[in-house]
């Protein structure tokens, strides 16, 4: 059943990626995550009407971080609760005809519903420059702002000629008239470069992402508004898999809501499939994006795009073969405009990609990278699997408690079909039973034990499905997690890389990566190497293994909240 005061089931599907085309009920129910940060901003435009000082504020994030969606609301707050003291003016999502200050100002004119077609019509653009913002100053009379609401406006300062973008800026500050409220993806050389027209103009918005909670309540809620019952319904199934894909790909919205639109056509049998379609669709963004930089830019951004882990700026010189000053200045520049972050250390300062799925989006499209995604994939769907439990057991516990007469019938059975190829099912058993014995072994001390148990049960999986295979692999190793030994994890990951084979490093990294900052007890090595994604993962099994949060840093430690 929807929440009072929900839209109707089925009013958003169609337009989702469009604010613009849907209704103010509609974006307010949507909304999740920002409601503070949209009280702030309207509350400071009513502050500057009633003062008679105008605001311009952008709203930077990345591709589908939800920069339109809260400007279009905001528009529609404007409009609903300070219409007596600002008239809101919002442009097109994309603006192709705005070339001159003049065209900026006509242009909000019809919106306004105010004829144009005189003052388009004078021949001396200056002219129709004055008359256009006489106009505009005569529509606003009783003391009233107009407030333009801009979306994508690091296009429009493309289009435009610094004369003209100066010449904007003097009307801004000559008349004190309008407030605008923009949004880009993230700065950009005509707001942050020194020397131009609007530098330090722009009080900055970064959007964060959405916590998981918070991602996964967007989800909900547009599954109500299509009125998809059964995905509301079969929920708490496909939480593991929501889960893993968000520790993944983070907390863009636009991701959330195509996570739930790919997991109610698709179902979750194959999260790697999920995410590489979702990925596959950024390919044009993230190409226009990489248009906008040139030559040395794009060269150093790359560079870190496609590194493994983060790189300091002498690695990036050594790696791009650039001088390494210009490494700097330039790295100085791609932080500014919002590309790359920096991780200052002590001596060291290593650099980034402030977008995470951009990263992710640059790794698959190198067969490597391909390969090592698929492989976190695969932990994350073995990992946050839930297996069913006792009320009041421990996720960590092993998901099927023996008796001992059963734990007994089970090694008779292990001996009666050595080398035999058996029923899945029972070899399934029979792997569980041997590394519950290992489990047991190891934490007594018995390492030599323990790992022939572990080489037994991978014999038995011989014949398994891998997925099978991962997800008792990773229940094993939770329930060794749990226990906090760190000496017993390291000896179990090193034996089930011996028994299971190569690939089992590649899928037990996170694991092995925890024990190792716990062993050197030092939090910076989650930024020197380790990606973004996988850093709240590995901090998650870090905090298991010491039953605290002081080897897992301040933000890290908020997103596992």
């Amino acid at each position: 059943m929807l929440p009072v005061g929900s839209p109707a089931p089925g009013s958003a599907a169609a337009c989702r990626y469009s604010p613009g085309a849907l209704d103010s009920e509609t974006l307010r129910y949507l909304l999740v995550g920002r409601e503070n940060l949209l009280g702030e901003m309207l509350e400071d435009l009513d502050r500057a009407s009633r003062s008679g000082t105008p605001r311009f504020f952008i709203l930077t994030g990345s591709h589908g971080a939800g920069k339109s969606h809260l400007l279009n609301l905001l528009y529609h707050r404007v409009q609903d609760e300070l219409s007596g003291q600002v008239i809101p003016v919002r442009l097109a999502e994309e603006e192709y005809s705005i070339f001159r200050a003049s065209d900026f100002f006509l242009r909000v004119l019809a919106e306004m519903g105010i004829d144009t077609s005189a003052i388009a019509a004078l021949d001396d653009d200056p002219l129709v420059l004055d008359v256009a913002v006489d106009t505009l100053t005569e529509a606003a009379a009783g003391g009233r702002q107009i407030a333009v609401f801009a979306d994508n406006v690091h296009e429009l300062f493309i289009q435009m000629d610094k004369s003209e973008i100066r010449a904007l800026r003097s009307i801004f500050q000559r008349t004190d008239l309008f407030s605008v409220v923009a949004s880009a993806p993230s700065l950009f050389p005509g707001i942050s470069d020194h020397d131009e027209p609007f530098y330090n103009f722009f009080r900055v918005f970064h959007l964060r992402g959405l916590e998981p909670a918070e991602a996964k309540e967007l989800m909900q809620r547009a599954a109500r508004l299509d009125g998809n019952t059964a995905f509301i319904e079969n929920f708490p199934d496909y939480e593991p898999g929501i889960e893993g894909l968000l520790h993944l790909a983070g907390g863009s919205p636009r991701v959330a809501v195509q996570v739930y639109e790919t997991f109610s056509r698709c179902g979750t049998d194959d999260m790697g499939a999920v995410f590489f379609r979702m990925m596959d669709e950024q390919t044009p963004y993230y190409r226009e994006v990489f248009g906008r930089l040139s030559g040395q830019r794009r060269i150093i951004f790359d560079t870190v795009l496609s590194a493994d882990t983060p790189l300091t700026p002498k690695d990036i010189a050594e790696r791009a073969r650039l001088n390494p000053a210009t490494v700097n200045a330039q790295l100085r520049r791609l932080e500014a405009d919002g590309y790359v972050v920096s991780r200052p250390m002590r001596k060291r300062t290593s650099y980034e990609v402030r977008d995470r799925l951009f990263w992710l989006w640059r790794a698959m499209r190198r067969p490597a990278g391909r390969d090592r995604i698929g492989t976190f994939i695969e932990f994350l769907d073995a990992w946050h699997e839930r297996p069913p439990v006792m009320e009041g057991e421990s996720l960590q516990e092993p998901s099927v408690p023996y008796t001992a007469g059963e734990r007994a019938d089970a090694l008779a059975a292990i001996g009666e079909t050595q080398g035999q190829p058996g029923d899945p099912a029972q070899r399934a058993q029979l792997m569980q039973v041997s590394l519950d014995r290992a489990r047991e072994e190891l934490l007594n001390g018995n390492e030599t034990n323990g790992l022939s148990l572990i080489g037994e049960a991978y014999r038995h999986a011989e014949d398994l499905n891998q997925g099978t295979v991962r997800r008792i692999t990773a229940d094993f190793l939770k329930g060794l997690v749990g226990e906090g030994r760190v000496s017993v994890i390291k000896s179990a990951v090193r034996g089930v890389v011996a028994s299971g084979g190569a690939g089992f490093e590649g899928f037990l990294k996170p694991v092995a990566d925890a024990v190792e900052i716990v062993e050197a007890s030092d939090t910076r090595l989650y930024y020197t190497k380790l990606q973004p994604e996988e850093r709240s993962v590995v901090a998650g099994i870090v905090r298991a293994i010491t039953g605290s949060g002081e080897l897992v840093p301040g933000l890290l430690a908020r997103l596992l909240t």
